[in-house]
């Protein structure tokens, strides 16, 4: 049986603050957007034709796979939250030269800087970014995560 100090302890240590409730949706939401993106790469790979540009096309759908593995390495490996943005960026810069080579070759292209922002725009893309922010937002919500620079 539990005595009354030990479930007064138990509970303060498992209380739910606002700043956990937070990082547990943070969490959860960057979780979902991963998971989304990381289908889409699966079902990209599966309609992708890849005798038009091989390498382009194989990290537009490999990029997006790793969505959802690197959002789950996070748990042990804290810092890796900043490696999902660098693959969000990664994509957008490979999608955008997919799609300017796509469209150059139709001969359909106003310039690099509209295909860029239209790239930019994409569900796909804003998923894999939004995925990276609230990652990112949930290792600095979390509050056994610290930040500073210890002295030397």
């Amino acid at each position: 049986m539990l005595t009354a100090g030990l479930m007064k302890e138990m509970m303060e240590k498992n209380r739910m603050t606002v700043r956990r409730i937070l990082q547990l949706s943070l969490v959860f939401l960057a979780g979902l957007l991963s998971c989304a993106v990381m289908f889409f790469g699966i079902y990209s790979a599966m309609a992708v034709d890849v005798h038009f540009n091989p390498l382009l096309s194989i990290l537009y759908c490999a990029l997006p796979i790793l969505s959802l593995p690197v959002f789950l390495l996070t748990f042990v490996f804290r810092k890796l939250a900043a490696l999902q943005a660098i693959l969000a960026f990664a994509y957008l810069a490979v999608y955008s030269a997919l799609n300017w080579r796509t469209c150059s070759s139709l001969g359909d292209c106003g310039s690099v800087a509209d295909t860029f922002l239209l790239t930019c725009r994409t569900h796909s893309v804003l998923a894999f970014f939004a995925a990276a922010i609230f990652s990112i937002a949930a290792l600095v919500a979390d509050k056994q995560t610290s930040f500073r620079i210890s002295p030397k």
